[in-house]
């Protein structure tokens, strides 16, 4: 994915400043230093690719906020290089950039993951970050949710809240799977119980329709509320298991494999 920026001087700072931003703040203090850090092969290049004329021009736009300078210094090899760093300003911005969330989902596949990225980068604390883009999701995802229409576009916001919500939570460790002394203290009385994966979830008014996915070409229905559908946030891909009421269990087999 690759992203221009325009030259003219922003109120707020862009996803390509504000990463540039925070690397320079960092030490990171050559062009072609900050270039390498979002080459395709990079943690930071997977989510967001730049080329060196890019990151050259958000480097002048910082410099046009004041929020860096640059400075004649010498490479190895005695080639004049411009070193840059932050000003007064340039550090305050740096770390309020970095602990902002982001205002609207769309943004989470590359604002977002790249604040987590940096913040690990530079061995930071996530979880404030986490915490507070929950928060700032929460009524949107809500809004959203609530929107019932069969449109595509609404299914489409539906399903973009719940896994930005359930993705949140797994980031943070919440729906990491339970250790053995966890597993201890929440066992399910019923006997039958069989590991499934999600395939699809069909929402009605006031019940859901999950679809599971046992093996090839196996699969069982259940019907919960949407209000139970929603707070499992149940999606395509979610691993779960159902459990069975039934005090009785039938069994059947092909007569060729009784032959």
């Amino acid at each position: 994915m690759y992203y221009q920026i325009s030259m003219a001087t922003k109120q707020s700072l862009n996803l390509i400043e504000g990463s540039c931003l925070v690397l320079i703040s960092k030490g990171i203090n050559h062009g072609y230093q900050l270039a390498k850090q979002f080459e395709p092969s990079t943690a930071l290049g997977e989510v967001l690719t730049l080329t060196r004329p890019v990151i050259y021009r958000a480097v002048k736009s910082l410099e046009t906020q004041k929020l860096i300078r640059s400075a004649d210094s010498l490479g190895p090899r005695g080639q004049l290089k411009f070193k840059l760093k932050c000003t007064s300003e340039g550090e305050k911005q740096a770390k309020q950039w970095l602990s902002e969330p982001v205002s609207h989902i769309r943004n989470m596949r590359d604002e977002f993951l790249i604040k987590v990225l940096l913040l690990q980068r530079f061995n930071l604390n996530t979880k404030r970050l986490i915490q507070t883009q929950r928060q700032a999701l929460s009524e949107i995802s809500k809004t959203l949710l609530a929107d019932m229409a069969p449109t595509p576009v609404a299914i489409w916001r539906r399903e973009q809240a719940r896994t930005a919500m359930r993705f949140l939570d797994e980031l943070e460790g919440v729906n990491q799977a339970p250790s053995t002394e966890k597993r201890k203290q929440f066992q399910v009385s019923a006997r039958n119980q069989l590991r499934a994966e999600v395939a699809k979830v069909r929402h009605g008014d006031t019940l859901s329709t999950v679809y599971l996915s046992l093996e090839p070409k196996q699969t069982i229905t259940a019907t919960i509320t949407r209000e139970a559908a929603n707070d499992l946030s149940l999606a395509p891909g979610s691993r779960v298991v159902a459990l069975f009421k039934a005090t009785e269990v039938m069994i059947a087999q092909s007569i060729a494999e009784v032959d």
